[in-house]
């Protein structure tokens, strides 16, 4: 196909009516496809749309987007893959009283997980969203409550659970070859530079930034990530990036809710007016097992498994930013995200050494675990089968970012948590922090 102008394909596409399909396309490509809508294009959207636009079994029928300046750059990567434009919609109501869609992607910031998952349930459609799940406790739960009253897929975008080699990690712990499983330690030590704030500026044109608040408070406009430093719009770097290895933690050993939460750490690398931890450590209890949670942003020789070049290869794993470590009595294993595989080894403390006794290498480069859980996703639309992150196993193990996070705003203090009612008991002061803080009209209601 010719390459298109990116100038040209602008021309007319905003608000546009109606699909435009290209020449050289039959107008018919789109029977028996999965129908689907994109809401929110930018990086994160962007990507998965590269990823969505390699199948053929689906049409990407909306662009939806509170800037409508995305449109160009998302609608490129659909017309480059399918060979069509999209329509686009600022508002992504219009997209849900389209009855032809059967699914939308959620990759808006975290502020439109909730909320946005529940009015597409509501609306009848599937739903893939990104991570983290949620704002709050009680927002997730009410994700889980829709999804279950409407009968609908929700996937959620915690892609390791699609990798074919975690499976096999977690039939190992199963089957009892590592013992008594007593300590996980999750990771995500990393550099991380400081939140830049821009001075306050008029909101440029093509952006409804009412909407594009959504939820959170309307604050002044600033360009760039401000809000990630504040609480109403984000749960923090840590445990945005750190809900992936967390769920993977709690896959492999088999746990829901813990019994206590207890937080350490501050803002201690960064001067930027941050509202969340920078050095974050968390201790939860499940019985006799134990899971640390151990986040720096202040770790420059701290390597993403990510940026491996060879599949095949191992990570170091004293220097992988992002890993799980399983201790059982018998064996210590090691799993890496991003596609780093998993490795156990059994020691001699008389001898002072250690050995690998098993080594499971990903079969998948990382961005084709992305497709396979696509994959998962598109297969569950078609049989109605739960997916493989299903949007309940997302909550409980949000939950657990969450509890980390409400430890830390109340002075890192040791809290007990009621698993069965999704509360912290008569804690009153603790229970004041399981719900978020909404805008009106943008409420995530008490009846989903």
């Amino acid at each position: 196909m010719a390459s298109i102008n990116r100038r040209d394909l602008l021309k007319g596409s905003v608000g546009a009516a109606t699909l435009t399909i290209l020449p050289g396309r039959s107008a018919s490509a789109a029977a028996n496809k999965v129908i689907l809508g994109i809401m929110g294009v930018g990086g994160r959207g962007r990507s998965l749309l590269t990823s969505l636009v390699k199948r053929s079994d689906v049409e990407i029928r909306y662009i939806c987007d509170a800037d409508s300046r995305c449109y160009g750059p998302a609608a490129e990567i659909v017309v480059e893959g399918h060979g069509y434009k999209p329509k686009f919609v600022q508002d992504f109501r219009k997209m849900l009283e389209d009855p032809q869609v059967d699914a939308v992607i959620i990759a808006t910031s975290d502020r439109w997980h909730a909320l946005g998952t529940i009015m597409a349930c509501q609306a009848e459609k599937d739903v893939y969203v990104e991570k983290p799940l949620s704002l709050s406790i009680w927002d997730g739960r009410k994700m889980v409550e829709a999804a279950r009253k409407y009968k609908r897929v929700v996937q959620v975008g915690t892609q390791s659970r699609s990798a074919p080699y975690t499976d096999k990690a977690a039939e190992y712990i199963r089957s009892g070859k590592l013992g008594e499983v007593y300590l996980a330690r999750v990771f995500l030590m990393q550099e991380s530079g400081p939140i830049q704030v821009a001075d306050v500026q008029p909101v440029p044109d093509g952006l409804d930034y009412d909407l594009w608040c959504g939820p959170s408070p309307m604050l002044p406009y600033r360009p760039g990530v401000w809000f990630w430093r504040l609480w109403d719009f984000y749960v923090g770097y840590i445990m945005a990036d750190m809900t992936h290895q967390v769920d993977l933690a709690r896959y492999l050993i088999g746990r829901e809710y813990p019994d206590t939460v207890c937080n350490a750490g501050g803002v201690y690398q960064f001067n930027d007016g941050r509202e969340q931890p920078d050095t974050q450590f968390a201790t939860l209890e499940f019985g006799k097992l134990t899971m640390l949670l151990e986040g720096c942003l202040k770790s420059p020789y701290m390597h993403r498994i990510v940026h491996l070049k060879a599949t095949t290869k191992f990570p170091d794993w004293p220097f992988s930013a992002t890993k799980v470590e399983i201790c059982g009595t018998k064996g210590f294993m090691c799993f890496g995200r991003h596609g780093g595989g998993w490795q156990v080894f059994e020691g001699d403390s008389r001898a002072r050494e250690s050995r690998p006794v098993i080594s499971v290498p990903a079969e998948h480069k990382f961005g084709s675990i992305i497709d396979l859980h696509f994959e998962d996703f598109i297969n569950c639309i078609r049989t109605r089968k739960k997916p493989k992150a299903d949007v309940e196993e997302a909550h409980l193990s949000m939950i657990l970012c969450h509890l980390a996070n409400i430890s830390y705003r109340l002075g890192n203090r040791k809290l007990k948590f009621d698993g069965d009612k999704e509360t912290f008991g008569d804690d009153a002061t603790a229970n004041a922090y399981l719900k978020a803080n909404y805008r009106k009209p943008w409420i995530v209601p008490d009846r989903v």
